[in-house]
């Protein structure tokens, strides 16, 4: 019990000072020690606070960058996977064709559409990654299914360019596949082409698909017979003219090829 009373002065002594050290805090008495003692302070605070900025900086920017790195394998993968499968996608639909065989085909990418500009012009010719070297000739006739694309103008060892069949400097013999009509394909450039040539008494039918007569040389160049070349979307026919012509329109969007097929000997 001595013990206890014993300690209560010291209790109530810690209280008042306490309370006293509140009551000052709050005003303006402490304010020259406050700032006294920040002044010592402030630059240790900095230091130690700028030494857990750069650790916690190094430390973000190390996960950072394994993370984008990681990203960047990850949409690497996802890339070969897309055209993986779009590869098996083109190989599948070309050889359930009819036409053409498919031990004539080598399969080819799409590398670059010279002069082609997106909303702006339609491609003329398209770059290809095989060449000589894979057994590609000029002259040589390119498909996608049973549809024709173009033909080869100029190879390489490992690189072909090819004219599309809507380019301007393009021409050949063609038939209607209902009638059987003769006529040429002319292309038009700006993805256009007609069917020209075309004699007054033949009849011309509109959705009519247009084929390949065929043209292929004894050495097995040129493009074989009845590929899809379009279908006929107007007739143009005046009796003073000597020959009818109409408007073909293709089935392919050359635009979105980025497979196709080269057919050989």
């Amino acid at each position: 019990m001595q013990k206890r009373n014993n300690f209560t002065p010291y209790f109530l002594i810690f209280l008042v000072i306490s309370v006293l050290i509140f009551i000052f805090a709050k005003t303006s008495f402490f304010k020259p020690v406050n700032s006294f003692l920040q002044n010592i302070f402030s630059p240790v605070q900095s230091l130690s606070y700028g030494i857990y900025s750069s650790t916690v900086n190094f430390t973000t920017s190390s996960k950072s960058k394994k993370l984008e790195d990681e990203n960047t394998v990850l949409r690497k993968m996802l890339v070969d996977q897309n055209k993986l499968v779009q590869d098996n996608k083109a190989l599948m639909d070309q050889f359930q064709a009819q036409n053409p065989k498919s031990t004539n085909l080598v399969p080819a990418n799409v590398i670059s559409a010279p002069s082609f500009i997106p909303g702006v012009s339609i491609p003329e010719t398209l770059i290809l990654d095989r060449g000589e070297a894979d057994g590609i000739r000029v002259g040589d006739g390119v498909v996608y299914k049973d549809n024709l694309v173009g033909k080869v103008i100029k190879t390489t060892q490992h690189i072909s360019s090819i004219m599309l069949i809507t380019s301007s400097s393009i021409s050949f013999t063609a038939k209607t596949m209902s009638t059987q009509v003769f006529g040429v394909i002319k292309g038009q450039g700006g993805g256009a082409l007609i069917l020209d040539n075309v004699l007054l008494s033949d009849s011309l039918q509109k959705d009519d698909l247009i084929l390949t007569k065929g043209d292929v040389s004894e050495n097995g160049q040129g493009l074989p017979p009845d590929l899809i070349v379009g279908k006929i979307t107007s007739i143009s026919k005046n009796p003073s003219d000597i020959f009818q012509k109409a408007e073909i329109q293709s089935k392919v969007d050359f635009i979105k090829l980025n497979k196709v097929f080269i057919v050989t000997n």
